[in-house]
This record gives C-alpha cells, structure tokens and sequence, in this order.
C-alpha cells in the first residue's frame, strides 16, 4: 500500500508549526453544518471574514491614548463595505488604512482637537502583534459556501490573508 497524506494532516502539521515555532495562536472554527454561527469566530454573519471582536481588542490595545468611541468609527471605516468602488480602488484604499493608519480627529479632555491615526498592525514592533490561523472557516459567497480548509487563514490582529501554496492575499 502507497503512503498517503491527506489535505488535513497537511493543514495540521501547518498549523502545528505557525503555533509552535512561529507563536500563532491557532483557531479551528470546523462546524458540520455551514449555517452553524458557534463557530468560535464571533462572526455575526457566514459573510464576514474580518474578526471585528479581535479587531476591535487590538486597535484599543495598539492606541491606548485614543478614547474608545473613536476607534470604533475608524475600525468601521475600515471595515465598511466598498461595493461602489472597483476591486484594485477598494484594495488601494484599504492597504493605506491598514499600513498608514485610518485618520481620526476628536476632541481632547482639554477641549482642543486632535488629529491622529488608529493603528491596526505595529509595523514598528511586529511582536506586538498577535497572529492569528484560522482553518476551517466557512464563508458564504453568493451562492455557496465556501470553507477555509487547506487554504488557512492568517490574521495579523484579526486582519484576514488568505495562505495557500506559499502566498499570502488579501483575503477581501
């Protein structure tokens, strides 16, 4: 009989060294019925492939001088829907938030206004990020349902990219 690895000793040996060598916190979210919403993502809807929670959790950590309310607004700009835009528009517009910042102004306890940038992902000091792998994460799309098996996803702070065959894609 022929030796034989299968997809899932493959996605498991993966996940087994982002964890242990690399320090990835890992998230299997495998639910028999793609319906299922206790997946442990979070998630409020099968559509959704940011993990606003972790998201959110970050941005706060990352900008402890910035009141919470305005991160808020800026994980949302973030995070809004860009259907009006064209694909490389939207993707442009994103990569600039994400590795510049998303501009913020609010009003400081001394009544002046402050102009600043919500992080999302410390380019400065990557250990202060979190990472994330998340297999088995099913995504609904416009018709079916598609699930994350071999293709992992890698969050850095709850920020999707799409893992498969030694590249990395924005997962949006």
């Amino acid at each position: 009989m022929a030796n034989f690895i299968s997809e899932d000793q493959i996605e498991q040996a993966i996940l087994q060294k982002l964890h242990t060598q690399y320090g990835f916190e890992v998230l299997n979210c495998f639910t028999q019925n793609p319906e299922d919403l206790n997946d442990r993502s979070n998630r409020t809807h099968k559509r959704d492939v940011i993990l606003e929670d972790r998201l959110k959790e970050a941005s706060i950590r990352l900008n402890p001088s910035i009141p919470e309310p305005v991160v808020d607004l800026a994980v949302a700009r973030l995070t809004d829907k860009r259907q009006a835009m064209s694909l490389v528009a939207a993707n442009r517009e994103i990569d600039a938030l994400i590795r510049d910042g998303i501009p913020v102004e609010y009003e400081a306890p001394d009544g002046k206004k402050v102009r600043d940038r919500v992080r999302v992902i410390d380019f400065s000091d990557p250990w202060a990020n979190r990472f994330l792998a998340v297999s088995q994460l099913w995504i609904k799309g416009e018709i079916y349902f598609r699930r994350s098996g071999c293709w992992m996803m890698l969050s850095i702070r709850a920020w999707p990219f799409a893992w498969k065959k030694r590249s990395i894609l924005p997962a949006f």
